[in-house]
C-alpha cells in the first residue's frame, strides 16, 4: 500500500556505511512536511517551544522534552505563533552503533521509549518525556559533543560519536524507567499491551513455524504495521521477518534431520516449505551444506 507522504530512506543519510546525522532545527530550518523515515530519530528541545504532530495527535514541545520518532511513523513539526525554538535532531540506523545496539535492545526500557511507546495514540498520552534539569544538563552536554564531532570530523570522529550516542541512548532508557513510574496505570498498561503483543507474535512464529505464515498476519498479532514489525525484529532479534522465520524453520529441520528417519521432502513440509527446491536453497544458505550432507554428518 502506497503512503501519501514521503518516506525518507536511511540511504539518504550522508554516509551509508555510517548511517548517522545530527542537525539543529529552528523555525527557519524545520521540516514542515508530513513525512516518515526508515531510521530512528531522537529529538531534544534545547530551548523554546513548537508543535509536533504524531500518531494522529498534536503535542506542544517545550525545553527539556525528549521524544522518539520510530521508523515509518508519520509525523510533522510546526511553529507556535511568535515563539522561537532550538531542537537537536539525531537520525541513525541501529547499525550505526554496531553490536552495541543489540546490547541496547536488551534494555527493555529503551525499546519501550523509542519503539513501543510512540505506537500508543491517545490524546491524553504523551509520546515524549520531560527531562529533569540535572538530566537536561547531561543530555545537552552529550549532544554538544556529538555536534562538534560531526561538524569537525577529525580522525576517529565516528568512534567518538558512537560512544556519545550510546551514552545518550542508555541515559534515555534509564530516564524512561523513572518516567514510567510516574505514568498512570492506564498508560503503563497500554505500553505493556503493545510490548506483549510484539513478543507474543515472535512466540507464535517460534511455535507455529510449520504454518503458512505471512508478515501481514504476524504484524496484526503484534499490533504493528508490517514494515514496523519487521523493523522491530531487526532491532530486537537482529533479523528481518523473513530472515527470522527462515532461521526458526531451518533450526527445526536440522533437529529432524539429525533425530528422525523422515526423508528430506517430508521434513521440508513439516517445517513449512511447500517446495523442496526452496527448502534446499534456504537450508544451504543458512548452513553452508545441503540437507543430505548435513544428515550424513549428524546421524
Amino acid at each position: 500500500m502506497m503512503s501519501n507522504f514521503p518516506i525518507y530512506t536511511y540511504k539518504e543519510l550522508p554516509d551509508e556505511e555510517f548511517p548517522f546525522k545530527i542537525e539543529i532545527r529552528t523555525p527557519l530550518t524545520m521540516n514542515r512536511i508530513q513525512h516518515a523515515h526508515e531510521h530512528l530519530q531522537l529529538c531534544y528541545m534545547m530551548s523554546g517551544s513548537c508543535l509536533h504532530w504524531a500518531a494522529g495527535q498534536q503535542y506542544v514541545l517545550t525545553k527539556g522534552d525528549l521524544f522518539s520518532i520510530p521508523p515509518f511513523q508519520e509525523h510533522q513539526l510546526g511553529p507556535r505563533k511568535s515563539m522561537d525554538f532550538i531542537m537537536i535532531q539525531v537520525d541513525f540506523m541501529p547499525h550505526a552503533v554496531n553490536e552495541s545496539f543489540r546490547d541496547l535492545a536488551q534494555m527493555q526500557t529503551f525499546v519501550d521509549f523509542a519503539y513501543i511507546r510512540p505506537l500508543v495514540s491517545e490524546a491524553d498520552l504523551m509520546p515524549k518525556m520531560a527531562l529533569p534539569p540535572p538530566t537536561q544538563s547531561v543530555v545537552e552536554s552529550l549532544l554538544n559533543v556529538i555536534l562538534t564531532e560531526w561538524k569537525e570530523q577529525e580522525e576517529g570522529y565516528k568512534l567518538a560519536i558512537k560512544a556519545e550516542l550510546l551514552k545518550l541512548l542508555v541515559i534515555t532508557g534509564r530516564q524512561y524507567t523513572r518516567y514510567s513510574q510516574t505514568q498512570s496505570q492506564h498508560e503503563r498498561q497500554k505500553v505493556m499491551l503493545h510490548r506483549e503483543a510484539f513478543y507474543e507474535a515472535i512466540s507464535y512464529m517460534e511455535k507455529c513455524y510449520n504454518e503458512d505464515l505471512h508478515l501481514e498476519d504476524m504484524a496484526v498479532k503484534a499490533l504493528m504495521a508490517p514494515s514496523y514489525f519487521s523493523n522491530m525484529l531487526r532491532v530486537v532479534r537482529g533479523k528481518s521477518y523473513i530472515e527470522l522465520l527462515s532461521s526458526i524453520r531451518i533450526q527445526a529441520s536440522m533437529e529432524l534431520l539429525g533425530g528422525t528417519d523422515l526423508n528430506v521432502t517430508e521434513i521440508a513440509a513439516r517445517v513449512g516449505y511447500n517446495h523442496i527446491s526452496h527448502f534446499n536453497r534456504t537450508f544451504k544458505k543458512h548452513t553452508g551444506v545441503t540437507p543430505g550432507d548435513f544428515r550424513k554428518h549428524h546421524t
